[in-house]
């Protein structure tokens, strides 16, 4: 797959729901980028609600290179994608 396959199927797990097992290795990745620097507040929180995950509502990912600028609560949700910092 590749970045844009990646960040589709993001999308489209955030928009349609998780399921059990993704929405646990969301929330393990989630746990991970409320504690690194790179994970910034933007301007997703009144667009994108995330009821499931609530600590990374509202937050991207700030890191340049190899980066996307996602918002967090669709990235953690993508199978494949891999955190720019190697973090998970």
């Amino acid at each position: 797959m590749g970045k844009l396959d990646d960040i589709l199927n993001g999308w489209s797990n955030y928009l349609q729901g998780d399921d059990v097992a993704n929405l646990e290795l969301a929330k393990e990745r989630a746990e991970i980028c409320i504690k690194c620097p790179a994970a910034k507040f933007g301007l997703h929180t009144a667009i994108l609600p995330d009821y499931s995950i609530s600590e990374i509502q509202g937050m991207y990912c700030s890191k340049k290179e190899g980066g996307c600028g996602c918002p967090l609560s669709t990235a953690v949700r993508s199978k494949n994608y891999k955190c720019p910092k190697k973090l998970w």
